[in-house]
């Protein structure tokens, strides 16, 4: 167990790259480490150690990232599908995911301009209110004029008083929130005014009268009933009121609210929050008609700074509102149709949703069809891989890919059959090989020796088996018969017919007592053929006997090319005998003779070796063998039969037969 565990270990490790053997190495280091500390051992360099290890998770995070990729990405479905997300789904995706943050910008915005503008317009009210009290009319000749003016204004701050609660109107205050004094000026200041935390919303008038000047300030606190008295198209409001940080308070803890514009920061602390009570958002009018959050910032005169610096505090305001609300302000100048634009809006974003939708759906479809088709292929190909050449993709589509997978089928049909075919073939070149080595026992292992006649041949089949056919055979101690014989085609059939005119000659030959002569066994091996060859089938033979001891060549050739007889310079050709045997049952054979001399030669040949053509279409032929020959006649009779074949071949200029090529030569000393 131990060395297998170990023999699992070394194999991972080399499976590792350099830079996750590196990682693996302080991985193991780190738990040490850490291990060791948290036993109580000082550890020196851990700090260093943890630095490492977090480089080393980014690396096994690699890793691991990538094994997942490729566990969930190997499917060709899988690796479409994530494909169509990123094209389209997460384009979509972020394009609305913009419109809700631009759509709730521009409500929020919206939702911000309408609270402003109530509270400047609640503002402007005040100061109209404030102005015409301190505008009004002074002296015994204005007294009717006044009072008329008066009545007026009272009535319309009353009607004021019932939209704000706790308005105030005071003669003689206010004049801190107005600039400096001028003469005949009018002054007047509207806005919100904040001290500790308490909250206004004041208007002042000034107004000279003469050398004096008549102040009026209008003041309505800041409470849960004024926001709930504005008449807007929000929910709930929430003010929210802070103070500036002191000097004292610097450096402390604390909750602080910082504001920076430009190289100036400010410090802000929190106080307290006026919210609306009875303010509530109507339901939703659509689905997307959700609630918004906005958020303005108001400002505050400071009433606790110092009159001669009296900076603005902020008021931070937040408020809830649905935006089918908002879009009747957005587009109040449409009246009743005021709805119509948002719908729309609305309408064309849904027909674009839907056809994204059906989109990605023909694109799912589209997806699975390609797919299945892809992994019946796989599916196919691995019963192919596993040998089963009879499997057949049977759910073909009409398109390419139905195509592709009906090819396939027609593939396996073509393998299946061309390895079929191998193996007829293989087995059919098994049995030509042991017919070839069958054949190669039926030529003479051995030469028969005669004194002063020297014998020797060669046959080089143009196929695995040759239909020529030469032999030796012994008649006694100076007699020896030699035969060059040519099947008629090329082969199988050939072969058979050489092994059985072999055998039919060979027991003619070894009978002595019926070689009466050459013509005599070549008129019995005729008879022979034509009872047991084919018709189409026939031989021509040369046959000769050669006496030792008289030096006489007695032969018949049988329609083979004449053999060759050298005498010095003098060729004969040996061409007495007769026809071809094995085709006619009657046939006559003569027997011709002649007196080997001494030195002379004797060359029996096939027509594979005076047809061969070279590159013009002209034959080896008999006059280049006899040049060949003469050229090499003091050689050893195996060396030019050597000559004669490498002749033969640089003529064809090719390795490739045409014919057997069969030589039979034969020396006299």
């Amino acid at each position: 167990m131990p060395a297998a565990f170990l023999s699992r270990v070394l194999s991972l490790w080399r499976g590792l790259t350099p830079a996750r053997r590196v990682a693996a190495v302080i991985t193991f280091l780190y738990a040490f480490a850490a291990a060791a500390s948290a036993a109580g051992v000082h550890v020196p360099g851990l700090g260093l150690l943890r630095f490492l290890f977090s480089w080393a998770l980014f690396i096994w995070f690699l890793m691991l990232f990538g094994w997942i990729r490729r566990r969930l990405l190997w499917s060709l479905r899988r690796r479409l599908m994530v494909a169509y997300v990123f094209i389209a789904v997460v384009p979509i995706l972020l394009l609305l995911a913009m419109a809700g943050i631009s759509a709730y910008i521009l409500y929020a915005q919206l939702g911000s301009y309408v609270l402003s503008e109530e509270v400047h317009r609640t503002l402007g009210r005040m100061k109209d209110v404030a102005e015409s009290l301190a505008a009004a009319p002074a002296g015994p000749a204005a007294a009717e004029r006044a009072a008329n003016n008066l009545s007026l204004i009272a009535s319309s701050a009353a009607k004021m008083a019932l939209a704000l609660p706790g308005m105030e109107v005071r003669i003689g205050e206010g004049q801190e929130l107005l600039g400096e004094p001028g003469a005949g000026r009018d002054r007047s200041f509207a806005g919100l005014v904040q001290r500790g935390e308490q909250l206004w919303m004041r208007a002042v008038a000034a107004h000279a009268v003469g050398d004096r000047e008549r102040v009026v300030m209008v003041s309505v606190p800041v409470t849960s009933d004024l926001l709930d008295g504005f008449s807007l198209e929000l929910g709930l409001i929430r003010w929210d009121l802070v103070r500036h940080e002191l000097a004292e308070e610097k450096g402390k803890p604390g909750i602080r609210i910082t504001i920076s514009s430009g190289q100036e920061v400010w410090n802000y602390f929190p106080l307290r929050g006026i919210s609306s009570q009875r303010r509530a958002l109507p339901p939703k009018a659509y689905w997307l008609d959700q609630e918004i959050i906005g958020y303005t910032n108001l400002e505050a005169v400071d009433l606790d700074a110092p009159a001669g610096r009296r900076e603005k505090l902020p008021v931070f305001a937040s408020f809830y509102a649905r935006p089918s609300r908002l879009n009747r302000v957005l587009f109040s100048s449409l009246g009743d149709l005021s709805s119509l634009p948002f719908v729309i809006l609305m309408t064309a974003g849904a027909m674009f949703l839907v056809i994204e939708v059906g989109a990605l759906a023909t694109g799912a479809v589209m997806t699975r069809t390609i797919t299945h088709s892809v992994d019946q292929l796989y599916r196919a190909t691995q019963r192919v891989k596993a040998g089963d050449f009879s499997y057949r993709i049977r759910d073909i589509r009409d398109d390419q890919l139905g195509a592709l997978a009906a090819s396939f089928n027609e593939m396996t049909v073509s393998v299946a059959r061309s390895i079929e075919e191998q193996r007829e073939r293989e087995r059919l070149e098994n049995e030509l090989a042991i017919a070839r080595e069958v054949q190669n026992q039926l030529f003479p292992r051995t030469i028969p020796r005669v004194p002063g006649f020297h014998l020797t041949a060669s046959c080089r089949a143009a196929r695995v088996v040759s239909g020529d056919y030469y032999d030796f055979i012994s008649l006694g101690p100076e007699e020896v018969a030699f035969v060059v014989a040519d099947i008629a085609g090329k082969g199988i059939s050939a072969a058979l017919l050489m092994a059985n005119l072999q055998a039919a000659l060979r027991s003619q030959l070894m009978d002595g007592a019926h070689i009466s002569s050459t013509a005599a066994v070549m008129a019995r091996l005729n008879r022979q053929l034509v009872a047991t060859a084919p018709e189409d089938r026939f031989a021509t033979i040369f046959l000769g006997i050669y006496n030792a001891h008289t030096r006489l060549l007695r032969y018949t050739n049988a329609g083979h090319l004449p053999p060759l007889y050298f005498d010095g310079a003098a060729v004969k050709p040996l061409d007495v005998g007769g026809t071809i045997v094995g085709m006619f049952p009657e046939c006559q054979f003569e027997e011709g003779s002649l007196t080997v001399e001494p030195g002379s030669l004797l060359v029996a040949y096939s027509d594979g070796i005076t047809e061969p053509e070279n590159a013009y279409g002209e034959q080896f032929g008999r006059q280049r063998l006899t040049e060949v020959i003469q050229r090499n006649r003091g050689q050893r009779a195996e060396d030019i039969l050597a000559a004669v074949v490498a002749a033969v071949d640089q003529w064809a200029g090719t390795p490739e037969q045409s014919d057997d090529m069969t030589v039979l030569i034969a020396s006299a000393r």
